[in-house]
């Protein structure tokens, strides 16, 4: 490519009041790499998906004993409390050799595709979440990783674009119940857009094929906040709780993100912002060195633990510690009372897993999955759910697809409905 072409790493789109960072393009400079960057009495239910990235290690996994009567293993202890309200499921598998840049659409597909899909989570939200600010909000713990896409969204549109991702939890909170930027200015421009056209017309005329198409889903997206905002100002249906929400952003260390990040989801859930979110954890490719555990392997090469019991020792530390944050998501759910009485949690069905099994072994076959919800969620909870036929990941997303009403017999490569998985009556 020619060099006059190029542009530099950390160009932003400027006009009146308005500046833009762009997102990761070919033209950057060579040391950028490759971009591939209404009230209502009825209370609606809600779907959150937790991804933990780099797989487990089975022998601190997997659960013993009945469907019933079963003991949680090392790095699911910190859910002895909420053992009735979650479904351990054993055996839903895929493919049999996997890799960190497919993990993560196998978790929300059921297959390891470089070139994700419509994810689960975005059918659902294409047909619950059109009343609600955003139809979907997606938040992450970890900084992108500039590889790869598929390491850093877990939700994608019909046309397979990925959905914007906030790492930032003050921005977070900021567009869930302040708002970002400046009404007035707003309102004067009519749109940010609006303000950086001419820079983005010069930009698209050197960028390259590739870079047109991140530019334009990257456009969309900015537009896609602002409609929500608007949204928030303007109209629809009063939002409940909206005054008994707090500043609960702490951004001190990475506990205190992740809780943050956890509270957020609650938050959202409780005041009615949107009926779908995700988090994204730990990144499939995280090296994050969890010295707050008093670890000191970065978290991807303990995965890789196996013969080394040292590695193996801190690889089970770390899962246990994403687990009980799952574990305080639920929690804080719990803590939240809706208008009669029950609880935020109640009215959730929550998914944490990861899209690979074994972390050396990069396998996709019994995938670490739990789900949990409430007395109104319509899971069959309090379960140990194994399945010896090992049915495909996708089974448990087209069962999850169904329980949110969206009349769909297939998605992906499904087979048909995950057994036990829900309540009879919820049918």
């Amino acid at each position: 490519m020619n060099r006059s072409y190029l542009v530099p790493r950390r160009t932003f789109l400027r006009g009146a009041g308005v500046s833009l960072a762009l997102p990761a393009l070919e033209i950057m400079s060579p040391a950028m790499g490759r971009g591939r960057a209404a009230s209502t009495t009825e209370i609606p239910r809600r779907l959150g998906v937790f991804h933990k990235g780099n797989g487990i290690d089975p022998a601190g996994w997997e659960a013993a004993g009945t469907e019933t009567e079963f003991t949680l293993s090392k790095n699911l202890q910190s859910l002895n409390p909420f053992i009735q309200d979650i479904v351990v499921l054993s055996n839903v598998s895929n493919q049999s050799k996997g890799d960190h840049y497919g993990a993560m659409p196998l978790f929300m597909t059921g297959i390891q595709n470089h070139r994700p899909q419509h994810t689960f989570d975005q059918v659902i939200a294409d047909h619950i979440g059109n009343t609600t600010q955003f139809k979907s909000f997606q938040l992450s713990a970890e900084p992108v990783d500039v590889r790869s896409t598929t390491l850093n969204s877990l939700a994608y549109d019909r046309a397979g674009r990925a959905q914007f991702v906030e790492r930032n939890a003050q921005f977070a909170f900021d567009r869930l119940f302040r708002g970002l930027a400046d009404k007035g200015v707003r309102e004067e421009i009519g749109s940010v857009l609006d303000a950086v056209r001419e820079p983005t017309t010069a930009l698209i005329k050197r960028a390259s094929k590739l870079d047109r198409s991140v530019i334009a889903n990257y456009l969309d997206s900015v537009r896609d906040v602002e409609l929500a905002i608007q949204r928030q100002e303007t109209g629809g249906s009063t939002r409940p709780h909206m005054d008994e929400v707090e500043d609960v952003v702490h951004l001190g260390d990475f506990p205190s993100k992740m809780k943050t990040m956890m509270d957020l989801v609650a938050l959202a859930f409780w005041t009615d912002a949107t009926r779908v979110a995700s988090c994204i954890m730990a990144l499939e490719s995280s090296r994050r060195i969890h010295d707050f555990l008093d670890l000191k392997a970065d978290y991807h090469w303990s995965s890789h633990f196996e013969k080394n019991e040292t590695l193996a020792a801190e690889f089970n530390t770390a899962n246990g510690w994403y687990v009980s944050q799952f574990g305080q998501a639920i929690a804080k759910m719990k803590t939240l009372q809706e208008y009669d009485g029950s609880s935020v949690f109640d009215h959730c069905v929550l998914m944490f897993g990861s899209g690979l099994s074994h972390g050396g072994q990069h396998t996709g076959s019994n995938l670490p999955l739990l789900l949990a919800g409430g007395s109104q969620s319509g899971l069959n909870t309090g379960r140990l759910l194994r399945y010896p036929k090992q049915p495909p990941h996708a089974n448990c997303l087209m069962t999850l697809i169904q329980h949110f009403g969206v009349p769909q017999e297939q998605y992906s490569n499904s087979t048909g409905a995950l057994e036990r998985l829900r309540r009879v009556s919820s049918a």
